[in-house]
C-alpha cells in the first residue's frame, strides 16, 4: 500500500513539473516524447526480466531493493544540469521504477487473486499518491521554490518505505517457493506462448493500447493546459488533482461494482469516458472545460490497469511472470504513445496530439467490444496446493 502511494507521488509531481523540466533543459514536445520513449522502453524490457527475478527471490525482496535504488537515483536526477546527464539518469530512474511497479503489482495480484474488487481499490492508492504529488509540486512551484526539491523529498519517503519493507521481509512466500515445483515443466515455454495458452494474448495487445492513453493523459494532458492554453501552475495542477481524485474515487468507492463487472464491459466504459474527456480538452479553448476534459480522461483511463491485472491474476498459470509481461506491455504502450504524440503535437499542433490519445482510448473500447468475454475462472498453478 505504501509503495503504491509513493510511486503515485512521483508521477503526480512529474505531470505538473514537466512544463518546468522542458524549460530547464530546452526540450521540445518531440524531444520530450523521444526521451520518454527511450526511458520507458528500457524500463519495460527490465520489467520483464525483473518478473523472472521476483519468481526466484520473492516480490517483496525485489520491492525494497528497487525502492532503495530508485531513491538514490531520484536525488541524482535532481542535481543534473546538462541535458545528456538528465536523459541518462532519467532512464535509470525509470528502470528502477519499473522494478517497483512489477514487484508491487505481482505481490498485490498474487495476494488478492480471489478478490478483484479489493485489487481495484488497492490501485486507488496510486491515484491518491498522484494527486498529493501533483498538489505538492504545484504549491512548491507557485511559491517560487525550485521544482528540483520535490524529487529528494519523494526519495526520502521511498527510503522510509524501502526500510519498512526490508524490516518485514520474511523471504520468498510459501506460494513463491512452491511455484518452481508446479512449474517445473514450464521453463521452456515462451511467455507469449504461455499467455496464448491461457487465453490472454489478445488482452495483452488491448492493454498496451490502453496504456497509450493512460500514460498520455498524465504527461500531455497537464502540459497542454500549462503550455498551450497558458493556464497557471495551480489550475494545471488542480485539473490533474481533480482527475486523480475522480480516478481514486472510481477505483476506491466503485471497486465492489467494478469487481463484479467483466473486464470487457469495464474497459469499454473506461475507453469511452477517457476518449470523450480527452477529445473535449482538445476541442475547447476554455481552460475550465479543458480541465474538465482532463479530469474525465484521467478518471476513465484509471480503470485500465487494475481491472486487467485482476483478470491476469485469475487466468494466468504463472501469476508473477504474467504480471511482469503485462507490466512490460503497459510500458510499451507508453513507449509507442510518447514519441507519436510528441511528434504530432510538434508538427500539427498540440490539440492534434491529444486527439491521438482520444483515438487510442476509443480504440480500446472498440477492440474490447470485439474481444470475447472470459467469465470462467482459472486458478494459478500453486493455488491448488
Amino acid at each position: 500500500m505504501a509503495a503504491f502511494v509513493t510511486f503515485g507521488l512521483f508521477w503526480g509531481s512529474w505531470a505538473v513539473m514537466l512544463f518546468d523540466i522542458q524549460r530547464a533543459f530546452s526540450l521540445s514536445d518531440a524531444q520530450t516524447g523521444v526521451l520518454l520513449a527511450v526511458a520507458i522502453a528500457v524500463a519495460g524490457a527490465s520489467s520483464a526480466v525483473m518478473a523472472h527475478l521476483a519468481d526466484r527471490v520473492g516480490a517483496r525482496r525485489l520491492l525494497w531493493i528497487a525502492l532503495f535504488a530508485w531513491a538514490a537515483l531520484l536525488c541524482v536526477l535532481a542535481l543534473t544540469t546538462e541535458k545528456w546527464a538528465f536523459a541518462v539518469v532519467l532512464v535509470l530512474v525509470e528502470v528502477a521504477g519499473g522494478s517497483i511497479d512489477t514487484a508491487m503489482n505481482a505481490e498485490a495480484s498474487h495476494r488478492l487473486v480471489s478478490k478483484p474488487s479489493a485489487l481495484v481499490r488497492l490501485h486507488s492508492l496510486f491515484n491518491v499518491g498522484a494527486l498529493c504529488g501533483a498538489a505538492a509540486a504545484g504549491l512548491v512551484i507557485h511559491a517560487g521554490v525550485s521544482w528540483r526539491w520535490v524529487w529528494p523529498a519523494i526519495a526520502a519517503i521511498a527510503l522510509a518505505v524501502g526500510g519498512w519493507a526490508l524490516r518485514h521481509d520474511p523471504g520468498p512466500a510459501p506460494a513463491e517457493q512452491a511455484q518452481p515445483d508446479d512449474a517445473a515443466a514450464l521453463p521452456t515455454v515462451h511467455p507469449l506462448r504461455r499467455l496464448r495458452r491461457d487465453g490472454l494474448l489478445v488482452l495483452l495487445a488491448v492493454f498496451a493500447l490502453a496504456e497509450v492513453t493512460e500514460g498520455g493523459v498524465d504527461t500531455w494532458g497537464v502540459l497542454y493546459l500549462r503550455n498551450h492554453l497558458a493556464t497557471g501552475v495551480l489550475l494545471g495542477a488542480g485539473a490533474y488533482v481533480v482527475g486523480q481524485l475522480v480516478a481514486a474515487t472510481t477505483r476506491g468507492a466503485g471497486g465492489p461494482l467494478l469487481g463484479r463487472l467483466s473486464t470487457r464491459h469495464a474497459l469499454i466504459a473506461g475507453g469511452c469516458v477517457a476518449g470523450g474527456g480527452i477529445l473535449l480538452e482538445s476541442l475547447t479553448s476554455f481552460s475550465g472545460l479543458a480541465a474538465l476534459g482532463l479530469a474525465l480522461g484521467a478518471g476513465g483511463a484509471s480503470l485500465f490497469w487494475p481491472l486487467v491485472m485482476s483478470t491476469v491474476s485469475r487466468l494466468a498459470s504463472q501469476v508473477v511472470s504474467a504480471v511482469g509481461t503485462f507490466t512490460a506491455a503497459g510500458y510499451i504502450g507508453w513507449v509507442a504513445g510518447a514519441p507519436i504524440v510528441g511528434w504530432v503535437s510538434q508538427s500539427l499542433g498540440p490539440a492534434r496530439g491529444l486527439q491521438v490519445l482520444a483515438l487510442a482510448a476509443l480504440g480500446v473500447a472498440v477492440c474490447t467490444l470485439l474481444m470475447p468475454d472470459r467469465p470462467a475462472r482459472r486458478e494459478a498453478k500453486w493455488s491448488n496446493r
